[in-house]
């Protein structure tokens, strides 16, 4: 299971389009995605933020490391769904389908960047220019917009803008919200 997570972030990274058909051709079933895929990352991450914010912090202590990880694991979690959720309902502008389980796992594939970055800035809280690398979400909304959602070319635009700003965006007010409340 792991060998295949690490695989398919790896892919999704490197080589997007190869990755995106990939993905398609397979058509895991939603038990699949979540229990081999997402919920492994979001387990990586909520530990990734526990260790980071217990060592890597000036502040160190298990209470500090507790609420990085919860921050970060409510974090990654609502983004998940809510921009699944609103992918799925504005599916009718870019002229597609309703599909739940297919938005979800759009929304969980091209947010690997995300999650890697939340995996990643725990062990180097100061290196705030990391958070550039999010804009590589663009990509990845791109090439899946093209090869896994199947997004007609007149309407591609609106909805990779869309798309990426919501994946890009939501995860960062909903961890600002929360980093403002907790702390």
């Amino acid at each position: 299971m792991w060998r295949e997570l690490f695989l398919a972030v790896a892919q999704l990274l490197v080589a997007s389009p190869m990755a995106w058909k990939e993905l398609n051709r397979e058509k895991k079933n939603q038990n699949d995605f979540f229990n081999r895929f997402l919920y492994p990352i979001f387990g990586l991450i909520a530990l990734a933020s526990f260790i980071g914010g217990l060592w890597f912090t000036r502040e160190g202590d298990l209470e500090n490391a507790l609420k990085n990880s919860i921050v970060s694991v409510v974090t990654v979690f609502g983004a998940f769904y809510i921009v699944s959720y609103v992918l799925n309902e504005t599916a009718a502008r870019f002229e597609l389908e309703q599909d739940k389980q297919r938005f979800q796992q759009f929304t969980g594939y091209s947010s690997v960047v995300m999650f890697f970055l939340y995996c990643l800035i725990p062990f180097l809280p100061e290196f705030f220019i990391l958070w550039l690398l999010a804009l590589y979400s663009i990509h990845l909304v791109h090439m899946g917009a093209i090869y896994f959602i199947k997004v007609p070319a007149r309407k591609r635009g609106a909805f990779i803008v869309t798309a990426s700003a919501l994946v890009i965006l939501m995860p960062a007010s909903i961890h600002a919200l929360f980093s403002f409340f907790i702390q």
